[in-house]
Formats: C-alpha cells, sequence, structure tokens
C-alpha cells in the first residue's frame, strides 16, 4: 500500500480501500494504466429544515505517473438483511437522494501525482420528507488493450457513501428471535435475531447472547459483533449455539443501538 498523499486534521489521508475492483480476464499480460485513490468512503451531511444547502467534501488522487480520467456517478443503495449492500439506479428507493444530491465536478481530468476536491452538496432540504442515501461510485475506464497480444482490463471504482440524516436519537426493536434449525444436537443450532432500526438515523448496534438456566445462573455468553441498519431496515443475524448438556435454558439477546434502552428478546430452549 503507497503512503497517505493528503494528510489533514480530521481526515486519515489517501489509502487505497476500494468498495469494488471490477476485473476482466483477456490473458495473462497486464495494460498499464493510472491509478487513483480517495480519501473518504463516507460522508455526512445533517438535514436542518430551512437551511438552503449543506455540504461536504473528500478527495481524488492520482499517484501515478500517468494522467487519469475519472467520473463520478450516483445511485441508490442499501443493505440485505444479511447485510450486504445492494445497488439501484437513482432515483429506485423511496430513500433515494434523487436530485437532492449535487456533486461537483463529476468528471475529472488528473495529472500524474496530483490531488482534486470533490464537493457533495444537498440542496432542497425542505422538500426531503426524511433522511435519504446515495453512493458515489468513482471510477477509471478500463484499460486499454495492448495492440499487441491479450491483456489485462479492468475498472477500479471505489463507493463513496453518503448518509443525509436528520438530528435525532436512535430507535430499534427486536422484531423477533427464535431459533433455526431445530435438532436435538445444539452444536447444529443458531439463535436468529430479527432486529429493525425503528427510528430516522441509520444504528450501529453490537451486543451478546447470554445462556442461562431456569434458575438465572449463566451458563455462556456469546458476542454478537458491531453492524450497522439503515433506518427502516431489518438486519437478520444468526449466532451458532455451543454443544450444550441436556436440560432448560434461556437465550437472552442484547443489542445496544446506543439508544436510551437495550433491544432484548428471548427463547427458551430444551435439550433433550
Amino acid at each position: 500500500m503507497n503512503p497517505p498523499i493528503v494528510a489533514k486534521t480530521r481526515r486519515r489521508g489517501i489509502t487505497f480501500p476500494a468498495v469494488l475492483v471490477l476485473l476482466v480476464v483477456a490473458s495473462s499480460a497486464p495494460a498499464a494504466t493510472a491509478q487513483i485513490a480517495v480519501d473518504e468512503l463516507e460522508l455526512r451531511l445533517s438535514l436542518r429544515r430551512g437551511v438552503a444547502m449543506s455540504s461536504e467534501s473528500f478527495h481524488t488522487a492520482n499517484p501515478s505517473e500517468k494522467p487519469a480520467q475519472v467520473t463520478i456517478s450516483v445511485q441508490d443503495w442499501d443493505r440485505s438483511e444479511a447485510g450486504e449492500n445492494r445497488y439501484y439506479p437513482l432515483g429506485t428507493l423511496p430513500t433515494s437522494c434523487a436530485s437532492h444530491i449535487k456533486v461537483f465536478p463529476s468528471v475529472l481530468q488528473l495529472d500524474p501525482r496530483s490531488v482534486q476536491t470533490v464537493r457533495v452538496a444537498l440542496d432542497s432540504a425542505d422538500a426531503l420528507p426524511r433522511g435519504c442515501y446515495a453512493i458515489l461510485f468513482v471510477e477509471t475506464p478500463p484499460s486499454p488493450r495492448a495492440t499487441r497480444g491479450d491483456a489485462v482490463t479492468y475498472s477500479l471504482r471505489y463507493g463513496v457513501k453518503v448518509y443525509v440524516e436528520p438530528e435525532g436519537s436512535p430507535s430499534a426493536e427486536l422484531d423477533n428471535v427464535f431459533l433455526d434449525p431445530k435438532p436435538a444436537d445444539t452444536s447444529a443450532k443458531q439463535l436468529v435475531i430479527a432486529y429493525r432500526n425503528t427510528g430516522t438515523r441509520q444504528t450501529m448496534a453490537r451486543g451478546k447472547v447470554e445462556i442461562r438456566r431456569p434458575d438465572n445462573t449463566l451458563v455462556s455468553t456469546l458476542d454478537i459483533p458491531e453492524f450497522p441498519t439503515l433506518p427502516g431496515a431489518t438486519r437478520r443475524l444468526g449466532v451458532p449455539l455451543p454443544r450444550l448438556p441436556r436440560g432448560k435454558y434461556v437465550l437472552l439477546a442484547l443489542l445496544d443501538y446506543e439508544g436510551s434502552e437495550i433491544a432484548a428478546g428471548q427463547v427458551d430452549l430444551e435439550i433433550p
């Protein structure tokens, strides 16, 4: 990894954490191409009524010795219940920022070892009934194929996620907690947790599953790593259970989403 090119107080500098790398393989000899980098993969804009425009920016860099052309396109995005990113044409989703997001410039001509600022602005905030989300795909065109012989051509693109959210406290709940599947062998069981973001801002939740006996004594604790969930979305988590001896148990799921309460749910388990 190349060293950072831009050093700033609140940013970490430019690195190469590509969201998507698209490869089209034609043969074994790669064609030379300019590389690009961006210094931010997430931008957050506050949705404030009565404010004409708010903006943020990121930097696109060309650390190579060749000039580079870069294009920036805007799309919708969300996550599946498993947490995978999904992309759609702009204006597809109810949470789309549609025409409210302005990007300048949207086409960049970067000289060798140069950096350019890209400004992302939100206008007509009063026309948005709630927050919205977008993703900016920053990419270079595919490398030209070699004139002699085949070559590996590819297009490298970064996804810069844009969050436009109102101020406020997060809110969430557990829709359901259940065991799936249900064989007698607990080594094949998993606890399924359906977590739903009921607020207007993305939540970052983490938690644990406590395995307890009916007398409330603790048998084991299973950690749930941090995960993001967009407003109105449900995240389905599968927590594998350890092998347990015969007996009755209570499985207690506890998720901290940095709100006023802990989202909790439980299910009984009996091992015959």
